[in-house]
């Protein structure tokens, strides 16, 4: 079995997570002054709002529910052996990946994803310690698009 250990994290003060205002926040991302690569043909205005609204309940997600803010280890129980894919098509893989997070004292949070040419899905808490869900269905231009960078990489072996 192949594991990571995160350790040294800064823990985030209950009273912080408390709040539910924080929870809409995202304080572990770049800003939108930092992605110059987010709607850069929009006004300054339209681009900030964009942003503020473009992933929700990011500090819920990472460190309500969500453990960044703890010491783990990650330990790969099925797929590819590097305890730091989530989803095993960002690798050029189909199939399943499943870990588990283990916390001292025994405690264990589970996350699966399935990785196919048709569907992408995850659940539970990611490598990162970052709960997520997500199903996506891939439309047939994204299919088409996919087979051609296959071929292309077969092409260059």
């Amino acid at each position: 079995m192949t594991t990571h250990r995160f350790s040294d994290r800064e823990k985030i003060r209950l009273s912080i997570k408390l709040n539910p205002l924080w929870w809409l926040g995202n304080d572990t991302e770049q800003t939108v002054d930092q992605a110059e690569w987010y709607h850069q043909d929009w006004p300054e205005w339209r681009r900030s709002l964009g942003w503020a609204l473009r992933n929700p309940l990011q500090n819920f997600r990472a460190f309500v529910i969500g453990v960044q803010d703890r010491n783990y280890e990650v330990e790969v129980v099925y797929g590819n052996l590097d305890p730091q894919v989530v989803q095993r098509n960002d690798v050029g893989e189909y199939g399943y990946q499943v870990i588990k997070l283990k916390f001292k004292y025994g405690v264990q949070l589970p996350f699966v994803s399935y990785s196919g040419k048709r569907v992408v899905w995850y659940a539970g808490w990611q490598p990162s310690g970052f709960f997520g869900l997500k199903f996506n269905l891939h439309s047939e231009r994204e299919l088409t698009f996919s087979a051609n960078m296959e071929a292309a990489n077969t092409d260059i072996r």
